[in-house]
């Protein structure tokens, strides 16, 4: 049970930490990161994915305008039957160039209860495991000792003789 509360414990330890360091990180990328409106300039077509096997996406030519005056062009992401001329909202770095939103909320409330979880389980098998391993010897040893008690209680108790007993021994 000690171990069990210890393996909670640093499980809650390792979520705090996690949270905490995903929202820093999310907070510093925060300030790096501007959602825009982009405007397509030509027609969406279907891209596969490099990041999942056979997962496809829409993109489209677009261009948009960040920090004030550089123009960008590149092709981005956008909802399937999107047309060209249409507005679209993405989220750029400081430099102009398209990046990955911030993190959400969720995205970080996951990401720590995830590490905490794994913590807590890693910790409670080794510690179950180490348990469990230090009170086999402790198991053979009882019932090695209790086999030898019953072999003396045992003739005694049920009033059968053993094997090297005569009718006259008691």
């Amino acid at each position: 049970m000690l171990s069990f509360l210890m393996a909670l414990s640093c499980g809650v330890v390792v979520t705090t930490a996690a949270w905490d360091a995903e929202s820093r990180t999310a907070r510093v990328t925060a300030r790096h990161r501007h959602r825009i409106e982009a405007t397509t300039v030509g027609a969406m077509e279907r891209a596969v994915s490099n990041r999942s096997a056979g997962a496809s996406r829409t993109v489209a030519p677009a261009v948009w305008a960040y920090p004030a005056a550089h123009r960008h062009s590149d092709t981005i992401s956008v909802p399937f039957g999107t047309p060209a001329g249409r507005t679209a909202t993405i989220w750029v770095d400081d430099a102009g160039r398209e990046a990955q939103r911030p993190s959400s909320e969720a995205q970080r409330a996951l990401t720590a209860a995830a590490a905490g979880v794994g913590s807590f389980s890693l910790l409670a098998l080794a510690t179950g495991t180490v348990v469990r391993l230090r009170l086999f010897p402790v198991e053979t040893r009882s019932l090695t000792q209790w086999e030898h008690e019953w072999e003396a209680v045992e003739p005694r108790w049920s009033g059968r003789l053993r094997r090297e007993q005569g009718p006259g021994d008691a």
